[in-house]
């Protein structure tokens, strides 16, 4: 017969990735503000530095935003045998969000960083943005709760 998730277990484990979900995306927004209440505290940086900063944060970029979905694909895989020490299928999902979440942190991150150096809108919005859809791509509602509860189930 096919297990039913009881449904407070399944909120209960939803609310958690929620909460700490809004903190990821929360700290970002906290990140911004104090990058515009700081406003231009240095000199100009010279346009020769800009010129390396700029393609390299969008090359760390990159492959933060791959690095993402790997890592989610990898970890989400149901299908790869398990070891005796592994952990829960729930562990194993609250591990993949923070790691995904994490990324997508750290491309905001770079975009803040380089609005700080920069203070151009043009400089850290994009990357800023990128980190903020990238984390609503991967809230908590698209990944596959219900399998790794299951997972639980049948250990």
């Amino acid at each position: 017969y096919k297990r039913q998730i009881d449904s407070g277990a399944r909120h209960e484990a939803v609310r958690g990735l929620q909460v700490i979900w809004l903190a990821f995306l929360g700290s970002i927004f906290f990140y911004v503000l104090i990058l515009l209440l700081l406003g231009q505290q240095s000199d100009a940086v010279e346009d020769g530095t800009l010129n390396v900063l700029r393609p390299a944060f969008w090359i760390l970029a990159t492959i933060l935003s791959i690095a993402s979905f790997v890592w989610r694909l990898q970890v989400a895989d149901l299908k790869r045998p398990l070891r005796a020490s592994s952990s829960t299928g729930f562990t194993r999902l609250r591990v993949a969000c923070l790691v995904t979440w994490s990324f997508c942190e750290a491309i905001a991150l770079l975009g803040v960083v380089l609005g700080a150096v920069t203070y151009r809108f043009a400089d850290y919005a994009p990357l800023v943005s990128l980190g903020v859809v990238l984390l609503f791509v991967h809230r908590p509602e698209a990944w596959p709760i219900d399998r790794f509860l299951l997972e639980d189930f049948r250990r």
